[in-house]
Parts: C-alpha cells; structure tokens; sequence
C-alpha cells in the first residue's frame, strides 16, 4: 500500500511536468513550421519522459522496464493517442482530420523504423551492431528534418517566448528528479501484484509519460483546423526516437536477449504498422479513431495472457 501511495505522487508530479512540457512548445509551432515544431522539437520534449525513465532503468540494469518505457507509448499513442486525437478533432470540427502534406516524411521514417525493428525482433537480442543501426535512424531523420525546414517559410516572433522557457525548464527538472523513483514503484508494483515487469512497464509508464503528449494533442485539435496534424506529427515523431534511439541505448549499454519482452517488441511492431496504415491517406477519420482506441485495449489485454 505504502508503494501505490508513493506511485500515486510520483504520477501526481509527472503529469504536473508533463503539462508544463505541453504548454512550452505552443507556440514554436509558429517559428520553425510542422515539421521541426513537431517532428523534432515537441517530438523530443515530449519523448523526454521515456527517454530518462529509460536510462534510469538501464543505469539500474532493469532492461525490462527499458523495453516496456521505450516502445510502450508506440503501442498507446499510434492506438489510443490518434484515436482520441481523431475523435475530439471530429467531434471539434465536424470533418476528419486531414494531415498536412509534410507528414510524409515522418511517414517515411516511421516505416524504416519498422522494417528494422521486425528484423531485430527475429534476430532476438539488442547488442551494438543493433544500437548502432537504430540510432544512425534517428540521427538521419534530425539532420533531414533540419536541412529541409531551412527551405520552409518560417515567422520570426513567438509569443510569450520567455514564459515558454520557463514551463520547459520546470517541466524538465521535475522528470529528471523524479523518474528514477517512478521507476522503482513500477518494480515494486509488479512484484508485490505479481505481474510481469515489462508488461506494467508497458501499460503504465506510457500513460504517465504520454500524458503531455495527448494532453496537447488533444488541445491542438480543439484550437485549429491544422492542429490535428501537428498533433499527429508530433506524435510519430516521438515514437521514432523511442523506438530507434531508446532502444538503441539498450545495445550500448548490454547485449541482452530479449526473449522475456517479446510479446512487447512485437506490439510496438504492430503499433507502428496500424500507425503506418492508418496515416497512408492522410486522414484520420471518426470511426477509423473508434477502431484505434478499441485496438489499444486489445493489444493490452493480449499483452497480458500471453
């Protein structure tokens, strides 16, 4: 009881800095265009949470818990998150919602990320031949990302740019002191529920470390009709990093057999492909955002027996 309570402000706090990560990258949407604003840089904040709590749990050897943090937003956000996303938007705006033309490139990306994540899932380890693939993906699409919003018309004001810092700063230092003890509770939740490690990892690190990422997602949505795209946008490309970069640390760190977190590494496939195909035509309709959040409860609950 003592563990839940703890894990229970713990959570209070990350959702707390979550929101202030949310809140500080509003505006830069404005300056560097869709796809910096939410490729690379809202993508990176947002994925700050997985990506401390990752080398937290690698730091402690709790590769596990690594995995789960590393690729379980990809399973709730390319489910749960453009649902939700999908549904406010149409509900908002009475249409669905329709991507803009530069999302093909995280489009893109996301399918290489794919590819060679199912290959790994069939090689069966993560060691430094695989840190080193995974990573040069996620290096490649920040320096493509960047060379190609040089050429993108950009505006040179963002408002209330210093309140912006401030959020990003507080929000930033309150994950960074807390995601080493949200890591333990996790620990000390499964084995005082008996549960697998990698399976709560999974199901509950990314509702607290996704928080701020469907909070804003949400909040775009409901703001401009071009929202629901920089949502989205923002959203893959976190996801890219989590699973190229994140997962690529593990390597660094061990050669280690994933065979325990396979079921895990194959829902993150799953997830990416139903994102992949979802994104296809551009557009997010409402019953296709019924069909995904019901698909993240399937996947979770799959998870879970097998």
């Amino acid at each position: 009881m003592a563990e839940l309570i703890k894990f229970i402000g713990v959570l209070t706090i990350l959702i707390i800095a979550a929101e202030l990560l949310a809140r500080g990258t509003e505006n830069m949407e404005r300056k560097f265009g869709q796809g910096i604003a939410g490729g690379v840089i809202l993508g990176f904040l947002t994925a700050l949470p997985e990506t401390v709590i990752t080398v937290y749990a690698l730091l402690n050897r709790e590769y596990e818990v690594a995995i789960g943090s590393a690729i379980g937003g990809n399973v709730i956000l390319f489910t749960l998150g453009i649902g939700l996303v999908g549904l406010i938007y149409s509900f908002s705006w009475n249409r669905s919602l329709t991507m803009n033309y530069d999302y093909n490139v995280e489009n893109n990306f996301l399918i290489l990320n794919t590819i060679i994540l199912a290959i790994i899932v069939f090689y069966g380890r993560f060691n430094i031949l695989t840190a080193i693939v995974l990573s040069s993906i996620y290096i490649f699409y920040i320096f493509y990302r960047i060379k190609k919003g040089k050429d993108e018309k950009e505006n040179d004001k963002i408002t209330n740019l210093s309140k912006s810092v401030i959020e990003l700063v507080i929000g930033a230092i309150l994950i960074l002191a807390f995601s080493d003890l949200f890591v333990k509770c996790i620990v000390a939740i499964s084995k005082e529920f008996n549960l697998p490690v990698a399976w709560t990892s999974l199901l509950i690190t990314p509702i607290a470390a996704e928080l701020e990422e469907k909070i804003s997602g949400i909040r775009l949505a409901m703001r401009n009709l071009n929202g629901g795209s920089l949502a989205i946008v923002s959203f893959v490309g976190s996801k890219i990093e989590n699973s190229t970069l994140l997962l690529g640390l593990i390597g660094f760190f061990s050669s280690y057999s994933f065979y325990n977190s396979l079921p895990e590494l194959i829902s993150a496939v799953i997830a990416n492909v139903i994102g992949i195909g979802i994104l296809l035509d551009g557009k997010v309709t409402k019953y296709e955002s019924v069909i995904l959040i019901a698909l993240y409860f399937i996947i979770i609950y799959l998870d879970l027996i097998l």
